[in-house]
């Protein structure tokens, strides 16, 4: 039993940054689509659905990391934030598609009828800003994890949260 709470614990440990970054993003992409549409409500299935998506893009970012696909471009440190989040943002593309895709579903009452209506149906322009948006979020975990992994968690919270030198500030 010991073994399987190290797991779990390791797991959420390795989880925790994703999950809270996206967090963040998605419930502030959430709020952005609901001022963009007029839909000034923010329901909690809407929150819902922000705090699961966190949840599955930290876990996608979870098994993009173990695939060795992940780690094919490690000779350049820029490269490699580059390929990271084109990976990553693979995968996100994939679950927004899904996101728009299953209330066509639910619609129309099947896969087929849904996938003729979704180009008359979904807001592309719309679709693509907030692509932009989650883009430019992996852009950014991808950049802050690697400078971690380059310089050291200890590091980064010492340039982060320690005091400032005075004698630098000349």
């Amino acid at each position: 039993m010991n073994r399987i709470g190290t797991l779990v614990a390791r797991e959420i440990r390795e989880a925790l940054p994703a999950t809270l970054f996206f967090l963040f993003l998605f419930h502030m992409i959430g709020l952005t689509k609901a001022v963009a549409l007029q839909d000034y409500s923010f329901t909690a299935l809407r929150a819902v659905g922000a705090t699961v998506g966190a949840l599955i893009v930290a876990k996608s970012i979870l098994v993009v990391e173990a695939l060795p696909i992940a780690w094919l471009s490690s000779g350049r440190w820029m490269l490699q934030v580059l390929w990271k989040t084109l990976l990553y943002g693979a995968v996100a593309l994939l679950f927004r598609i899904v996101e728009e895709f299953i209330p066509l579903v639910l619609k129309h009452g099947g896969l087929v009828s849904a996938a003729r209506n979704m180009y008359r149906e979904v807001s592309w322009p719309l679709f693509a800003v907030f692509a932009l948006w989650i883009l430019g979020g992996l852009f950014l975990y991808c950049l802050t994890s690697e400078l971690v992994r380059a310089v050291g968690l200890e590091r980064v919270k010492e340039i982060v949260f320690g005091a400032r030198n005075k004698n630098s500030d000349s």
